[in-house]
């Protein structure tokens, strides 16, 4: 043991006195380069580029690691170095490749393909040394593998995480941060199985990693400088290196459970890029195409202080590694454990873009509120709406002084804030539990409306909803996919024997199956279980020529089911739409957890009986 704490302090020290030195000396503006580029005040476009370093001080203090115990004499820790000392090599080599093709890419830019046959080339050297994949050791039920899989799938894993850093970087030195403490936490496990070569590598890595980060947090000089493609090659991989090999126990002494520790370290910044990457493809940008959706920006976009962003996300990797550490410990199986890393993150996904969302509108409130005065913002209108009809229909919501005699008096949500969060977080978790125990009648329900028609199962239309926001409700198709060929037309204009209905469709409405699908928008947030009917824009602009009021709906989720139409049913004419909007206005000033509870109830007893609406 006290030889495998020389082996960390010697490439440690090197490392990091090296780094002290000359990574602040190698900080150098290139204005050729292709990635995270920036204009100065003449147009000239550059970027800071600081990792131009790592490689050839990792070169210097991995040879002096090997060299040392045989100028010194040093039998037992020669013993140690030896047999290390040819994969060593063979890393050292595929980081040389990458740093050739990194200081091209900053100073004079590489297509992709030269970036992915460097890539390639490098990823073959770890199948080629011996190193693969061989194992899963029951992950998803799997164990050894072939060697005819396990060596792409070895390439595979180490091409994405080599390309990993240098889709993060940013000038924020968040990737740099990341990859210091995944370095470290690589080491403990390095030490713990008493892997020599995996510790010289990960204490090289964070000696010439931390200088860097030092640099970014109190420098302000570096504000704006990355590692550039030089440096966030050559950290990934050594990463992909370090998450390969302690896989593997015939390569260290770890135990099998070692795989979901070293899953636990990288899921984060994985899942993360895996995020941004489908973000880029939805959009139709180039996957390499720098943007600001990291999950470091994503934070920045909830209200966040942007010194609180590297802890948290730090803490989060922490979480994720603790979590698993445990979970092996105490014997829960590595599939179980696997999924609940994918639930959590999705989770937390789902949590940031609500801050995003609410810290965005509140401070579109904010900008509203400067403008208009405060009671408009406690009314809940949303900007859209007052600033389309404020000419038209009074100045709604704002002061009483402000107001003439004429205006309508402003409906304000009979429910307190508390109830309000309380009947999301139902909705949230109840809907979630629904899609889980219909699954199998979602499925049926999609068999049949294929096998009628062969038209698509799922209809999709945009609604208004919350703040006048639009979103897109889902339902089973239940009418011919030409049905609104002549233009928009209510869903109940032809009565009950529309004959735009399927045969399936026809079904379904009968039974109101065809609103399942409305479960989903329910779990992700854009309705409730009991609301209004949402309505399409082309009819509510009519019903707010009648009746402006219609806008003070927008203050809540619209519903799967409603009071109105428990009591009236669907609407076909305007003047059943202006009845039921009375019975709406009634519900949005009344509405509280036992009035829901009771429309609940009184619409699952007219399902059963059979009731039309």
């Amino acid at each position: 043991m006290n030889d495998i704490f020389i082996i960390l302090a010697i490439p440690f020290t090197i490392s990091f006195l090296l780094g002290i030195y000359i990574t602040q000396r190698m900080r150098i503006i290139s204005y050729r380069g292709n990635a995270h580029l920036r204009q100065d005040k003449d147009g000239i476009v550059g970027m800071e580029i600081g990792g131009l370093s790592f490689f050839p001080i990792m070169l210097i203090s991995m040879c002096i690691t090997i060299a040392l115990p045989y100028m010194l004499g040093m039998e037992n820790l020669r013993n140690e170095v030896e047999p290390a000392s040819m994969r060593i090599l063979q890393i050292l080599v595929g980081c040389a490749f990458l740093y050739i093709m990194g200081v091209k890419d900053d100073f004079h830019g590489t297509s992709t393909w030269n970036k992915f046959t460097v890539l390639f080339l490098t990823a073959v050297m770890f199948p080629a040394s011996g190193l693969w994949i061989n194992n899963l050791y029951g992950l998803f039920g799997i164990f050894e593998i072939p060697m005819w899989i396990g060596m792409p799938f070895t390439m595979m894993v180490a091409i994405y995480l080599t390309e990993l850093p240098s889709i993060t970087d940013s000038p924020d030195g968040l990737t740099t941060g990341i990859g210091t403490l995944q370095a470290i936490l690589f080491l403990l496990l390095s030490i713990y199985g008493n892997h020599a070569l995996s510790t010289i590598i990960a204490a090289a890595t964070i000696g010439v990693t931390l200088p860097f980060t030092i640099c970014k947090r109190f420098d302000k000089r570096w504000e704006k400088t990355l590692m550039g493609s030089s440096g966030n090659y050559i950290l990934g991989y050594i990463l992909s290196y370090l998450t390969i090999a302690l896989t593997r126990q015939c390569e260290c002494r770890l135990p099998k459970e070692a795989i979901m520790v070293c899953i636990g370290i990288s899921i984060v910044p994985v899942l993360d890029t895996i995020r941004v990457l489908k973000n880029r493809v939805l959009e139709n940008r180039g996957i390499l195409t720098p943007d600001k959706n990291q999950l470091q920006h994503r934070l920045i976009r909830t209200g966040m202080p942007k010194e609180f962003i590297s802890p948290t996300i730090i803490l989060i990797i922490l979480t994720f590694t603790t979590f698993n550490t445990a979970c092996m410990y105490f014997g829960m199986g590595m599939t179980p454990t696997f999924f609940i890393d994918i639930i959590a993150w999705g989770l937390c996904v789902f949590f940031i873009d609500r801050c995003i969302g609410r810290h965005e509108a509140a401070y579109a409130l904010e900008q509203w509120n400067k403008e208009y005065g405060r009671e408009a913002w406690e009314a809940n209108i949303p900007i859209e709406t007052l600033r389309k009809k404020i000419m038209d229909f009074g100045t709604m919501g704002l002061p009483s002084d402000m107001i003439s005699d004429d205006t309508q008096e402003f409906i304000a949500d009979g429910m307190t804030g508390f109830g309000r969060m309380t009947k999301r977080l139902f909705d949230f978790i109840i809907s979630g539990c629904c899609l889980i125990i219909f699954a199998p009648l979602f499925l049926l329900c999609y068999i049949l409306i294929k096998l009628d028609d062969g038209g698509p199962a799922i209809f999709k239309q945009e609604r208004l909803g919350r703040f006048g926001r639009p979103f897109t409700i889902y339902k089973f198709r239940s009418m011919r996919t030409d049905a609104e060929k002549m233009g928009p037309m209510l869903s109940h204009s032809n009565g009950e024997d529309d004959p735009r209905l399927t045969k399936v469709g026809r079904f379904l409405r009968a039974n109101h199956l065809d609103e399942l699908p409305q479960l989903w928008n329910v779990f992700m947030g854009d309705m409730a279980f009991i609301g209004y009917r949402p309505e399409r824009k082309f009819y509510i602009d009519q019903i707010i020529e009648y009746d402006p009021r219609y806008t003070f709906l927008f203050q809540i989720r619209p519903g799967v089911t409603s009071y109105a139409t428990l009591n009236f049913g669907y609407t076909d004419t305007m003047e059943k739409m202006l009845r039921r909007l009375e019975v709406d206005l009634f519900y949005l000033k009344n509405r509280s957890w036992w009035f829901d509870c009771k429309i609940l109830f009184l619409t699952f007893i007219s399902i059963i009986a059979g009731k039309k609406f």
